[in-house]
């Protein structure tokens, strides 16, 4: 693989193990993004890949070569921070090109007025000129390139960032939290913007966040990390719709998936408080079912519950139900017609897709579960 290697990486800070066994790859162009809650590892990975730490073991390999040992100025990466590190006294223009600068010029050539005793550096820095001003293109701040960070937006820096990123060219892009400091609305249309661009750019792309939107909307795949421990990898499609630990069900969508505690009897079959829910699991035991709020629809028989409170959002409707059998409070998504008839404190019954439902273990693992030949649309009755 021409990407990202990541293979079998711990590390420990003295007594604290960061991470561990972290193994990772990421395709030649993909876009991966790293996700998990604050303080799981994530950004200690990324600084890894990019040389910033070492390892207490195992490997990193990036375009095919080992560069586990390799400092960070040759690992031909380049990193866009939370906080813009931006030059404040340089111009749009110099920020965006020292990159260039330090990689084609040597120390001598970058001294002032070196340009007009050589040729060859004019024509180096004519060049680097016209890689700043196409990265400025294609970003949109061709009209900022002599202003100083002081002088523009959040939105603005931002752009500068990329721009610094992009104009070398380098074999993998690592991202950390590049839209924390944006407000919602502008985090919507800059995460398109960097899609766009890694797009037309293809290098491998490493996005640390803790925000699931921006992972689930801008990924080709999604890694979670909880607790220095790499949980799952997949599609935004596999990590949503078949997670293989609760703790990712819980983590990605929202609202969050509903919990219940169940108990599958000798039999095999699941119920919730004593009642069935039409699946059968291979062993008796605990196990907790987990619904999305979007995946229980209202019956006419199944869970019994009373509505809690609703919560109008304009395209839906949340209605927060508390079940009479295992007391948990759900949250239903329903259609915001609803919102003329459902009230506080009615008693409603609701149901799910079975082939939607899914059933871990206590300690979080993801169980095998068969909805019942005469339950495969409706809760069945106890």
């Amino acid at each position: 693989m021409d990407g990202i290697v990541v293979s079998e990486v711990s590390k420990r800070f003295g007594d604290t193990q960061v991470l561990r066994d972290v193994s990772l790859e990421v395709g030649r162009g993909e876009f991966l993004s790293l996700v998990g809650p604050s303080g799981c590892g994530k950004t200690t990975l990324m600084r890894i890949v990019a040389g910033l730490e070492g390892v207490t073991s195992g490997t990193v390999c990036i375009g095919g070569r080992d560069v586990t040992a390799t400092r960070a100025a040759d690992r031909d990466v380049a990193m866009v921070f939370q906080n813009y590190a931006l030059y404040p006294h340089l111009t749009v223009r110099q920020n965006i090109s020292v990159p260039l600068m330090m990689r084609r010029l040597r120390p001598v050539q970058r001294l002032p007025f070196a340009g007009w005793l050589s040729p060859s550096v004019r024509a180096t820095l004519g060049a680097i000129g016209e890689d700043v001003e196409t990265a400025a293109r294609m970003l949109g701040i061709g009209a900022l390139l002599d202003r100083k960070p002081a002088h523009l937006s959040g939105g603005q820096r931002q752009r500068v960032a990329l721009g610094r990123a992009i104009v070398r060219n380098p074999s993998a892009f690592l991202m950390d939290e590049p839209l924390s400091n944006l407000d919602a609305a502008l985090r919507v249309t800059t995460r398109s913007e960097i899609v766009a661009i890694h797009r037309r750019v293809g290098a491998s792309t490493v996005y640390v966040t803790h925000d699931q939107s921006e992972a689930m909307t801008m990924s080709d795949r999604i890694a979670v990390m909880m607790q220095g421990v790499l949980l799952q990898v997949g599609t935004p499609d596999e990590i949503y719709g078949n997670p293989q630990d609760l703790r990712v069900a819980r983590f990605i969508g929202s609202p969050s998936i509903n919990q219940i505690a169940a108990h599958a009897g000798p039999d095999g079959l699941l119920c919730v408080g004593g009642v069935s829910v039409g699946l059968r699991l291979e062993k008796p035991g605990n196990a907790v079912l987990a619904v999305r709020p979007e995946d229980l629809h209202l019956a006419s028989q199944g869970l019994a519950g009373r509505i809690e409170h609703l919560e109008y959002l304009g395209e839906s409707l949340l209605a927060h139900v508390r079940l009479t059998e295992g007391a948990e409070t759900v949250i239903c998504r329903l259609s915001p017609e609803n919102r003329t008839r459902l009230r506080p404190d009615e008693p409603v019954h609701l149901a799910f897709d079975h082939g939607r439902a899914l059933v871990f273990a206590p300690d979080n693992r993801r169980l095998a579960a068969r909805p019942l030949p005469s339950a495969l649309r409706e809760v069945a009755r106890g």
